[in-house]
């Protein structure tokens, strides 16, 4: 396809995924960490500090997770920059995850082209990432796992041009350095700049690691099987990231052990398996295609090393998640890896529709262009966008504090006062309401009978009333507080007797 031709498609692509994440962007309410960000970025912009705010009562908060305020500050320094022009707003403030979703289909698209050396593939992997159902997700929420998936990205990609790329330049130098290493110097520094604003995003950057030593040893394999040799570039850096694994021991073995023993050795969660290819309709047709789009790249001798590289990227980063890592389970710490298997699954698509191709000459064009339609319109999971749970419509299983904390502003009296997690005060912003904090600790009966006794009337507005309370505390506000329910939050109000009356 000429230029042109692939400025227009990609083109269409960037406005169909730009449709599918700034549409109905604020529907959802927030949740989770959405609050810790929004409460941070705005903070930011109110001081010029990472501090957390506290809309309820319009100043810097004194009773939040302070330790938190400056993670991620790459990405929530953006969004603080929006409300110089915008009022917070859900839209306002996630439409820094969606701009990065853009960004992610842009890059999508360079880095398939570039490790499969096909511009057709580059297409696919955009278009699929741009209808991906993980992808909408995160696009949509205030949360830097948008930005982290493009960067990871380019990481991992500099990363492997580092390693892989043959020079072409003029510098003496570079060239000196690839004759000699085998590496291609030039692309050092991108790679350390992306690596540390990958790092800073996430921890989970530390699989590229792991990444490396599956890489070294494949290729250190491949060249034994061919030249009989281990002295090559590959056993020497596998060497050397030992070597250097044990210097750091010796040098600092308290931070080491901290890293060690995020590993749990006994986890089995294969659940990661499935969740990596939860965006397409049929985990055995996905598997079908990320293993053909592997076999098909290397058979080409152009984008074997590509190959290697994308299956290491993947299979790292899920198998760690299920085997290793000590953690609880969650696609957020997967999703960066989903570029890998987008770029290997499009390959197989690709290889499927040039096989058929080639042994059906006769109708050749007609059979390429069926079979890339067929497999564009069967592997995405298009069923999401007509359900009732998604990004688009709010969710049943979700609690909305923001309908929650609408009801309390609506019959709150005067003097009430309000037992929640105080991190949610975007959706009680200006209330000045007397607020009860509700921490990781929770709350007892003795403790609920002291704040009756400090304060007449109030409410407890909370959506896990069994994570956030003992249960002699839950018998008794059952059984002595009016209740409402509302947007799977549940609602108690206690009175006082002339108040009743």
């Amino acid at each position: 396809m000429s230029n042109k031709k692939i400025f227009i498609i990609l083109l269409a692509i960037l406005i169909l995924g730009g449709f599918l994440r700034f549409y109905k962007l604020g529907e959802q309410p927030f949740v989770t960490d959405e609050f810790l960000d929004i409460n941070a970025a705005y903070g930011y912009y109110q001081t010029g500090k990472w501090q957390a705010w506290d809309f309820n009562l319009g100043q810097v908060s004194q009773d939040l997770y302070g330790l938190r305020d400056e993670r991620t500050w790459l990405y929530r320094w953006q969004v603080a920059q929006l409300f110089h022009w915008f009022s917070p707003t859900e839209v306002a403030a996630r439409s820094v995850s969606a701009v990065w979703g853009l960004i992610s289909i842009v890059v999508l698209y360079f880095a398939a082209t570039y490790f499969t050396k096909s511009r057709t593939v580059g297409l696919i992997s955009a278009f699929l990432f741009s209808v991906s159902i993980s992808g909408i997700v995160f696009d949509r929420m205030l949360r830097m796992y948008s930005m982290f998936f493009p960067v990871f990205l380019l990481f991992s990609w500099f990363l492997f041009r580092f390693l892989e790329e043959e020079y072409k330049g003029k510098i003496a130098l570079v060239k000196k350095i690839q004759t000699v290493a085998g590496i291609n110097a030039i692309w050092l520094v991108p790679a350390i700049v992306a690596g540390l604003a990958s790092w800073h995003l996430h921890p989970l950057t530390i699989n590229i690691f792991i990444i490396l030593v599956l890489y070294f040893i494949i290729q250190a394999g491949a060249n034994w099987y061919q030249k009989r040799s281990y002295v090559n570039k590959y056993t020497i850096m596998l060497l050397l990231m030992l070597a250097g694994a044990a210097g750091y021991y010796l040098y600092n073995p308290k931070n080491f052990l901290f890293y060690f023993n995020l590993l749990d050795f006994l986890k089995n969660n294969l659940s990661y398996f499935s969740a990596a290819v939860s965006d397409w309709s049929h985990l055995i047709l996905s598997y079908s295609f990320i293993l053909l789009g592997l076999f098909f790249l290397v058979k080409n001798s152009e984008s074997r090393k590509g190959a290697v590289w994308l299956a290491a990227c993947f299979l790292s980063i899920v198998g760690m998640a299920a085997f290793f890592w000590k953690m609880s389970f969650g696609p957020r710490f997967i999703f960066f890896a989903k570029s890998f298997g987008i770029i290997l699954l499009s390959s197989g698509i690709y290889a499927l529709a040039i096989f058929l191709k080639e042994n059906l000459a006769r109708y050749k064009n007609q059979i390429f262009a069926a079979v890339m339609t067929s497999a564009l319109l069967v592997v995405p999971n298009w069923a999401y966008f007509f359900s009732q749970e998604n990004s688009y419509s709010r969710s049943e299983n979700s609690p909305d504090y923001r309908k929650a904390f609408q009801y309390f502003l609506k019959k709150r009296g005067a003097q009430d006062m309000l037992v929640t997690k105080n991190f949610r005060s975007f959706y009680f912003r200006d209330a000045g309401a007397k607020v009860y904090n509700i921490k990781s600790r929770k709350i007892d009966l003795a403790e609920l009978h002291d704040i009756l006794a400090a304060n007449r009337s109030g409410w407890v507005v909370t959506g896990d009333v069994k994570g956030d309370f003992e249960k002699g505390a839950i018998d008794f506000m059952e059984n002595n507080f009016k209740k409402k329910e509302t947007g799977g939050v549940n609602l108690y109000r206690w009175q006082s007797p002339e108040e009743k009356n």
